[in-house]
Formats: C-alpha cells, structure tokens, sequence
C-alpha cells in the first residue's frame, strides 16, 4: 500500500513538472496594483512621470525615440503619452514606445 502512496506522488510530480506548473504563489505573474502617471513642467516643456506602487518606475522630460533632446510640447502631449506607457504596464507589456506610436497620439508629425 505504502509503495502505491509513492507512486502515485511520483507520478503527479513528474505530470506537474511536464504541465508547466510551478511553485509560484497565484497572482505573482500579474502587474503591479497601483500604477498612476502624473505630468510636470520641465524649463522646456513637459514631461511625466510614472509611479509603480508609489516608487518612481519612469521619470520621461524628453520625448523618445525621435532624435535630438526635445520636451513635449504641452501637458496634454506628455499625458497622451503617459497613459500610454501606464497601459502597457498595466497589460504586463514592456514600456517600449515606437514612432508610430508617438504619430498615433499626434506627438510627432508623420
């Protein structure tokens, strides 16, 4: 009886192993709660900042991707942006932007 109770702990091991499940507490793969963006003012324009659980996760005065060191324009184009990169991460994406991610929002011109 007792190497029938081994057994079948093996067996479920090994079927729990090939299934992909893991050890990690539920829950652990998912973003963090509280994700916020706020804007600020810079001596050139505008920029946001993009607080995770009330830490500084993205601290952005220039526009990225495009080339040369340029602020946004004005608030709405920093939050517009902002919104974006907090999306992502509440999504569990990388806060990459692209190009045409920026001429989506009307930040840049196409």
């Amino acid at each position: 009886m007792c190497t029938a109770g081994i057994t079948i702990a093996l067996s479920l091991a090994i079927y729990s192993c090939h299934n992909g499940s893991s050890s990690k507490p539920a829950g652990e793969n998912k973003a963090p709660a509280n994700i916020i963006a706020a804007t600020f003012k810079t001596a050139d324009g505008w920029g946001y900042t993009v607080y995770v659980n009330d830490k500084i996760f993205i601290k952005q005065s220039l526009i990225p991707v495009i080339e040369g060191n340029k602020s946004f324009a004005n608030q709405e184009d920093a939050n517009k942006l902002a919104t974006l990169v907090v999306n992502k991460l509440k999504h569990q994406e990388k806060p990459i932007i692209r190009l045409d991610e920026l001429q989506q929002l009307g930040i840049v011109a196409k």
